[in-house]
């Protein structure tokens, strides 16, 4: 995991060379530093296309949503944006638990098999000796 951090932070410097001092400048100047200290030196018309089709890493995708969210955007816009994932949020703790129910019913209904299957109960087994020797003690009886 720390390996692709450390490529999403060279992604993000990366990124933030191409969007220039405007962008920068909006960003506290240690955090700036830190970024640029991961720049890798690239072409950058091939990190653009990288960027045109969509496939920069998630975690540095991440990470530029949270410098715009803080830092680029307007109020406004960080209230849209701060609603947008707030929303996305609840989604995917909905999705998570239908998931966790789902994967629980599985186990229990398992479980419950298994249970089942346990209990053999073969010809020569005490139980069906104390279940011939009721059911005879019974026959006496009547």
């Amino acid at each position: 995991m720390e390996t692709t951090l450390k490529n999403a932070y060279k992604e993000v410097a990366q990124i933030l060379n191409l969007l220039g001092n405007d962008y920068k400048s909006k960003i506290p100047s240690n955090m700036l530093a830190f970024f640029e200290q991961k720049v890798e030196e690239r072409n950058p018309k091939e990190l653009y296309e990288e960027i045109k089709n969509k496939k920069i890493s998630r975690d540095a995708f991440f990470i530029l949503s949270i410098l715009n969210t803080k830092y680029w955007a307007n109020e406004e816009e960080k209230q849209e944006l701060i609603a947008f994932y707030d929303k996305n949020e609840q989604e995917y703790q909905e999705k998570i638990s239908r998931y966790q129910k789902q994967e629980w019913l599985k186990r229990r209904a398992n479980k419950e098999k298994e249970e089942v299957s346990l209990v053999v109960v073969k010809e020569n087994s005490i139980w069906t000796k104390i279940k011939n020797f009721l059911g005879n003690l019974m026959k006496k009886r009547m």
